[in-house]
């Protein structure tokens, strides 16, 4: 029977209380070298209807309030056997380790930063992946022996650059800089809504986090909307 993989914890995995899974039945720990996978059985593929992804957020959610760090793993996310999953975790040890330390005793804060209505037009309109391969290519011409590799490479990384930069968040960096330990940035080319912004903060800072946004939201040029304590589902590693 395959195993849904709802999360990723360091281990030993102590539990508590039971911990229901979303079909039925209790979740339980697969330990590998350095960490453990919580998992439960699961009888086929899973559809994702906004039931079912509710279903796996909340189990996702219990197992955090047991685990001061945790990794929450995609929805759907199935593994043949628990020895296929242990060979899976022990090949990623190294970077699951990093990113469990990262977020230990952590949450995630979803800050999202809304156009002003009269420049929503001007947001869908505005593309900057044009200008940095202009800039790039001008760049690259000028640089004696660059290589159309190299001048690949470098667009790729000012495009990625440009894509986590964020300075409509600038009025709020001095004050948020003691709480937020890590930052992903989502930039949106398209609609009203200009960016998304998740902050990992310590669990206890919620409260203070929200308060500085209240009182810095006036400096912000754009409406803001958070939402969360989340688990930090923005700072899992992307493994291959």
């Amino acid at each position: 029977m395959p195993l849904c993989v709802y999360a990723i914890v360091r281990r030993p995995f102590g539990r508590r209380t039971v911990i229901r899974a979303a079909g039925g039945g209790s979740v339980r720990p697969v330990n590998a070298r350095g960490t453990a996978a919580v998992v439960a059985d699961c009888r086929g593929p899973l559809a994702p209807t906004v039931a079912a992804l509710r279903g796996h957020d909340r189990v996702v959610r219990r197992i955090a309030k047991v685990a001061p760090a945790i990794l929450p793993v995609r929805f759907g996310t199935l593994i043949d056997s628990e020895q296929s999953l242990v060979k899976l975790l022990d090949a990623w040890s190294e970077e699951l380790q990093k990113a469990l330390t990262l977020v230990d005793r952590h949450c995630q804060m979803t800050l999202r930063l809304f156009a002003p209505d009269g420049a929503v037009a001007a947001a869908r309109e505005v593309d900057p992946a044009p200008l940095i391969d202009a800039a790039s290519r001008e760049v690259g011409d000028a640089e004696t022996g660059t290589r159309p590799g190299t001048r690949y490479l470098t667009r790729r990384s000012r495009a990625n650059a440009a894509a986590q930069s964020a300075p409509e968040l600038e009025p709020l960096r001095e004050s948020l800089t003691p709480i937020v330990t890590a930052e992903r940035i989502t930039r949106h080319a398209r609609g009203p809504l200009i960016l998304t912004a998740y902050h990992l903060i310590p669990r206890p800072a919620v409260t203070a986090y929200r308060r500085l946004l209240r009182k810095h939201a006036a400096e912000l040029r754009s409406r803001a909307a958070v939402s969360g304590p989340w688990p930090p589902y923005a700072f899992v590693p992307e493994l291959r």
